[in-house]
């Protein structure tokens, strides 16, 4: 174990001390996930590029960022290798047969929000028996019990591209509900006077987030690389989180 220690630590010595020598392609479908990530052209902006920004600083790694128009596709060019990694993805072992988890880099929050004349709810068990529709995320993960209960209301679950989205058709009542991260909530709750949280409901889910990575085109060594530069920039990642 000693001798495995001291490889590691040559290995990430050995990274640091080279310039940017691999470019990451990163994957994401969001356009207007304030205060996470904006797309501002062909630039993003926003908390999670600070901190993808913060972690790759001076590692043999630099970040090409590409859009896409889900997170179903993001997931599936994962798959194939055509790009490399993604973030704020949640840990599930169907996803972890095609990539690699580092470790966690911040926790989220997934609650449940309504349109003002919608019904407070006290789960989603009662709110797919009452016939009310929720819009999520398309493709990403939000939990056991939520993952179990919408096969049976698949119908009543209205999957969407991006945040925007979402809270657009919540302000305009084409979904009773959204399932969405609290910070990300807040932001659109603000622009929205109409959208507002089911206090009455608790966190549909609570887990730490991380990057994912493709098994086709990144290797254990680049997590290993990875998660040390995480653990590095613990305190800026939680500055970043912090201000904003």
């Amino acid at each position: 174990m000693k001798t495995l220690g001291i490889s590691f630590i040559f290995l990430f010595a050995q990274y640091n001390a080279l310039a940017c020598t691999k470019t990451l392609i990163m994957g994401t479908n969001e356009t207007n996930w304030a205060p996470y990530l904006i797309k501002q052209g062909d630039k993003f902006i926003g908390t999670e590029v600070d901190t993808v920004n913060a972690v790759f600083k001076g590692s043999p790694f630099c970040i090409k960022w590409v859009y896409f128009p889900s997170f179903a596709r993001v997931q599936q060019e994962l798959k194939t290798g055509h790009i490399d990694i993604t973030y704020a993805a949640s840990f599930t072992e169907k996803r972890a047969e095609y990539s690699h988890f580092t470790i966690a880099y911040r926790d989220e929050i997934m609650l449940l929000y309504k349109h003002e004349d919608a019904k407070e709810v006290t789960s989603l068990e009662a709110l797919f028996n009452k016939g009310y529709s929720v819009a999520v995320n398309r493709g990403s993960f939000f939990g056991a019990e939520f993952e179990k209960i919408k096969k049976q209301y698949s119908n009543q679950v209205v999957p969407t591209s991006d945040a925007n989205t979402r809270f657009g058709m919540l302000n305009k009542k084409r979904v009773d509900y959204v399932i969405d991260d609290s910070i990300v909530a807040q932001y659109f709750a603000k622009q929205y006077n109409t959208v507002l949280p089911v206090n009455s409901s608790p966190a549909i889910n609570i887990n730490g987030v991380h990057f994912m990575m493709s098994k086709e085109s990144m290797t254990l060594d680049d997590v290993a690389v990875i998660n040390a530069l995480i653990k590095d920039k613990k305190a800026v990642i939680e500055q970043i989180y912090t201000i904003n």
